[in-house]
């Protein structure tokens, strides 16, 4: 069997986006096998040098294979003489064959021309070469560069390309480079060029080279190199998956080192040299054995051997130190600030041009708090607290260690307001307001954040999307998907009662009202609205795990989201019962009558005109619908209950009746039950399991 390499050499990548461009590598690959009907074992690797790929396995050409295409029927091959039409010569010409070739098969009863063709497999490695460009070029990146006179668009630039079929070299050309058999091993410690004489020496070679080309590889080693740190010292570190990722996607051959700082640091909020340690320096932050109290050490990842290592360690002792210092200074002066000037400060610090300035935003996170709190909070006393978290909730922007230390937003509002002596649910409103921060992030626990998180949220789309600036393709620079998911994430993960239209009238009604704006708010309303049902779609799908045709259904009724989702899981149990199956299918049968006559012209229902007990019996049942509480719960055991009754409808009665009066009897029978099951959802949309 037969190997491929393929190696793209850059610049340093940044390190976010070294996986996702492998593993789009890999798709390519994987897709132009498949289409080629080739078998091969793919592996990738990536550094922030290189992206690489070693296919392994692969026969050496495609197998031959035999191809049947069907023609046109015989009838229209041949003429009375039994000789070839042009409709035969054309289709044998285009598969290229002769036309006493074709073969005569049945097909349906009928007979057809088939066009037989034996097709020679193509060498394995002239397909990969005629794929290796288009695959560097389908490469997709958030930001692209272009260097020198080059055309070529790419993340970084490359510096050379490495393209081998077993030992041999398959010729690739880009405008700056040629493909050979060379490779770079580390910067610092391999020296230029080196050659790879086979495909699957690949890793060996790069390892001799002092590099780890594996992903997983390097992962392995950085973990175990922190476990033996971890044993060594008695110590707990905690290792964040995304900060692991990074770490090992910014270094190619990784060394665990200890560093340490001054123990007078500890006397700041833990959460400022976590920070500073994990987001700044993307060093690992060191507790106690048990996990409890932060340490003054930190574990970080050289680039490199072990040689220099103490010279490594003191140039990161100094710049933590000097980042602790700078916080350590910001956490005092901000201390010496009273909480009504950071007031004083937000209304110079502009949220969004031509919209106000944060203490703006502030006054109508309070406004729309203040709403959703009455629906919310019960307790005069929870809804007070509510409208003081709404008001304290974006003070710490101001603050000097926020505006250094942008991911501590909320934690040091909270820290900053408790020295003040604020409540303690109200601190941890400040903190909490922004929960979640992400699909995987916890919810508020307090029940006075939550119409703060919905309001900071809702705000921040309302005045983005007033300005023109939705979202398209990837780009996202205002996070305004994260906050329509978190509105999302709220409102069904706590059963919250409010639809997605109330959330945005309030939040327009306010932005309108606050500056005076002359807008298409019918536009930005429906705008907004598509926007946010895009979000719960994805939950209700992804998280949740309710099917396509059972959302859609859903979102077309008129329930709140919260609502939605209880109805949607009842469902998708009920459609596993064979009964309720049956109910559902009766439903369907009135909807569908009035469906068809939408236009109709109905009057009053009189019951002098009933002709049969089945209409009596159904009419009751209908206006009985009326005085449904709406609940989700209710929908299951009101179709149950109509299933016998709209089947002795229908089979006594025909609704269409030559009797205009009689008609319109039974047509509003059907709009009554029509209209009350939209309420809850669109059955149309709905796909019955057989």
């Amino acid at each position: 069997m037969n190997s491929f390499l393929l190696e793209i050499g850059l610049e340093e990548v940044p390190a976010s986006l070294v996986q996702p461009s492998i593993e789009q590598l890999r798709e390519f690959v994987a897709k132009t096998l498949q289409q080629q009907n080739l078998s091969g074992q793919i592996e990738i690797f990536g550094t922030p040098r290189r992206f690489g790929l070693l296919v392994s396995n692969l026969p050496a050409s495609q197998a031959n294979r035999i191809e049947e295409v069907k023609g046109p029927p015989v009838e229209m091959a041949k003429d009375d003489k039994g000789q070839w039409k042009q409709a035969a010569i054309g289709f044998a010409k285009k598969n290229g064959i002769d036309p006493e070739k074709l073969e005569v098969r049945d097909f349906s009863g009928k007979e057809y021309l088939y066009a037989i063709k034996h097709l020679e497999g193509r060498p394995t490695k002239e397909i990969l070469e005629a794929s290796i460009l288009g695959w560097i070029h389908g490469l997709r990146f958030p930001k692209n560069m272009r260097w020198g006179s080059y055309r070529q668009r790419f993340v970084r630039p490359i510096r050379w390309l490495t393209c081998l079929w077993n030992g041999e070299i398959i010729p690739v050309e880009l405008e700056m480079v040629i493909s050979s058999n060379r490779s770079r091993g580390h910067r610092f410690l391999s020296k230029d060029f080196f050659t790879i004489d086979q495909a699957d020496e690949y890793e060996s070679k790069l390892s001799d080279q002092w590099v780890i080309a594996s992903h997983s590889k390097r992962c392995q080693r950085i973990k175990e190199q922190i476990h033996e740190l971890e044993n060594k010292y008695k110590w707990r570190v905690e290792i964040d998956p995304s900060l692991l990722m990074e770490v090992t996607n910014l270094v190619e051959w990784p060394t665990a080192l200890v560093g340490s700082f001054e123990k007078a640091f500890l006397e700041l909020p833990h959460e400022v040299p976590v920070t500073s340690m994990a987001v700044h320096q993307r060093y690992f932050p060191v507790y106690e054995k048990d996990g409890t109290n932060l340490l003054p050490y930190f574990i970080t990842v050289r680039n490199g051997n072990v040689h220099g290592l103490e010279t490594v360690r003191q140039g990161n002792e100094r710049v933590i130190r000097a980042r602790l210092s700078d916080a350590r200074f910001f956490y005092q002066e901000d201390q010496k600030v009273a909480l009504v000037d950071f007031e004083k400060k937000a209304a110079n610090a502009i949220f969004f041009p031509e919209r106000g300035s944060q203490q703006d935003r502030t006054v109508r996170i309070q406004l729309l708090t203040e709403k959703f709190s009455k629906d919310l909070l019960p307790d005069q006393k929870d809804q007070e607290e509510a409208k003081r978290v709404a008001k304290l909730c974006k003070f710490d922007l101001q603050t000097q260690m926020v505006y250094e230390f942008p991911e501590l937003q909320g934690i040091m509002g909270e820290r900053y307001a408790s020295i003040w002596g604020e409540p303690e649910k109200v601190c941890r409103g400040i903190r909490e307001h922004y929960f979640p921060g992400n699909a995987e992030d916890q919810l508020p626990q307090d029940p006075i954040t939550c119409p703060v998180a919905l309001a900071d949220r809702i705000d921040s789309l309302s005045v983005a999307f007033s300005l023109g600036k939705i979202p398209k393709g990837a780009a996202d620079p205002f996070a305004l998907r994260r906050a329509a998911q978190g509105i999302l994430q709220l409102i069904l993960g706590l059963n919250l009662p409010f639809s997605l239209n109330y959330l945005i009238d309030q939040s327009l009604k306010v932005l309108k009202d606050q500056q005076s704006l002359e807008l298409d708010w019918s536009t930005l309303q429906n705008q907004l609205l598509e926007f946010l049902q895009q979000r719960q779609r994805y939950l209700l799908q992804d998280q949740y795990g309710l099917p396509t045709d059972l959302i859609l259904a859903l979102e077309k009724g008129r329930l709140a989201p919260a609502s939605q989702l209880k109805l949607g899981e009842q469902l998708l149990r009920e459609l596993k019962n064979e009964a309720f199956k049956g109910a559902l299918e009766a439903l369907q049968r009135p909807l569908n009558i009035w469906a068809k006559n939408l236009d109709a012209d109905l009057n009053e229902v009189n019951s002098e005109n009933f002709r049969d007990d089945a209409e009596k019996e159904l009419w009751d049942a209908a206006r009985q619908l009326r005085n449904d509480d709406q609940g989700s719960s209710n929908f299951v055991n009101r179709v149950i209950s109509l299933e016998a009754k709209i089947e002795r409808f229908f089979e006594k009665v025909m609704v269409m009746d030559e009797d205009l009066s009689v008609r319109s009897n039974r047509l509003n029978i059907c709009k009554q039950i029509h209209d009350w099951s939209l309420h809850y959802l669109d059955l149309r949309e709905l796909h019955i399991p057989k």
